[in-house]
């Protein structure tokens, strides 16, 4: 009997571990392929957002360029952002990291960092300077 209530306690715990996972694994992959996507479109998407501002008469005067933006904070979000800046330093910029934070009070803030690199390891990437966010676009994953 003992080993049976054993057995019954490995497979649940096995089962939920597996469900976690696999949740986990959906997410990784969705936010791998925005990522690709983001870099593979990265030009069009930046053009896009930049007619539209021009249209209104809101266009750019400096360089600027669509990346992946990883954001953590409630939850984690991949999209893109555009950077603009000095050309020189727009080529810099290979993504956008948001981190979310509550302040005390009803507040909250939203730290945008343009860096060097796409990674989740925060003491690989380097904040690349001289550079601004000047879109968002995000997807809950």
């Amino acid at each position: 009997m003992r080993k049976l209530i054993l057995a019954a306690i490995a497979v649940s715990v096995l089962a939920s571990t597996s469900l976690l996972l696999h949740a986990q694994l959906g997410s990784i992959l969705k936010g791998g392929a925005v990522v690709l996507l983001v870099k593979q479109f990265g030009k069009q998407i930046n053009d896009g957002i930049n007619t539209a501002l021009m249209n209104r008469k809101w266009e750019n005067r400096q360089a600027t360029k669509v990346v992946p933006i990883v954001s953590i904070g409630s939850g984690a979000y991949v999209g893109a952002a555009q950077v603009i800046g000095d050309e020189e330093a727009v080529n810099k910029v290979e993504a956008v990291a948001q981190i979310e934070l509550n302040l005390p009070g009803r507040a909250r803030a939203k730290v945008l960092i343009p860096v060097d690199k796409v990674s989740l390891n925060v003491t690989e990437i380097q904040r690349v300077y001289d550079v601004g966010v000047s879109a968002v676009i995000d997807l809950k994953l």
